[in-house]
């Protein structure tokens, strides 16, 4: 494995001219990630995926994420509750993807414009999965970030919380990870250990 550090991942993300997402892939969804990934690829190009394996920081990580929304706590509560239900398991998918920019739709419940293939993979996404995963809840199986502030803000929380877990590559094979995005911010396992 590749030794590099969270601050790569920045450096390569933020160099890019095409609107380039994070998307987060919850506990929820652990069970459907190669098809979860495969229909976000319809979506965009993925350029990179990794878990995370956050065990008894998933639920402040989860907090995190969503502070920098307006979301009331108690939509942040109900998430993680069925979050918890759905599995034991604490780790999640994190998915770098570049999203076609180039139409934006107003979006009346948000009460501003949006970009219709971004919102488009969120919409559809969260109805296919809603009705595979138990429990679900509104945004309990897929975060995207809306816009380059969210970006930003959600990445920052991520490399964060690379430096205190384990973060796993996920191969994705030539066709989708040309550009080798997937072992940046992979620590070899002498690091993890220490």
């Amino acid at each position: 494995m590749e030794n590099t550090n969270s601050e790569n991942v920045c450096f390569y993300l933020v160099g890019r001219i095409i609107m380039v997402c994070l998307g987060i892939l919850w506990n929820s969804m652990q069970d459907y990630l190669g098809e979860a990934i495969e229909d976000i690829s319809s979506y965009g190009s993925i350029k990179g995926a990794f878990t995370m394996e956050l065990n008894d920081q998933y639920e402040s990580f989860v907090r995190d994420i969503y502070s920098q929304d307006d979301i009331a706590e108690w939509k942040v509560d109900k998430k993680l509750e069925t979050m918890f239900k759905c599995s034991d398991n604490r780790n999640i998918t994190v998915v770098i993807v570049d999203v076609d920019s180039s139409k934006q739709v107003y979006h009346p419940l948000k009460k501003r414009m949006v970009y219709e293939n971004l919102e488009n993979m969120k919409t559809n996404l969260r109805k296919k999965y809603s009705e595979k995963v138990d429990h679900y809840f509104f945004d309990n199986v897929f975060h995207m970030t809306d816009d380059e502030r969210e970006y930003d803000a959600d990445l920052g929380i991520v490399k964060q919380y690379m430096d205190r877990v384990d973060v796993v590559p996920i191969d994705l094979g030539e066709e989708k990870a040309k550009d080798k995005v997937l072992t940046l911010g992979v620590r070899n396992e002498t690091e993890r250990k220490n």
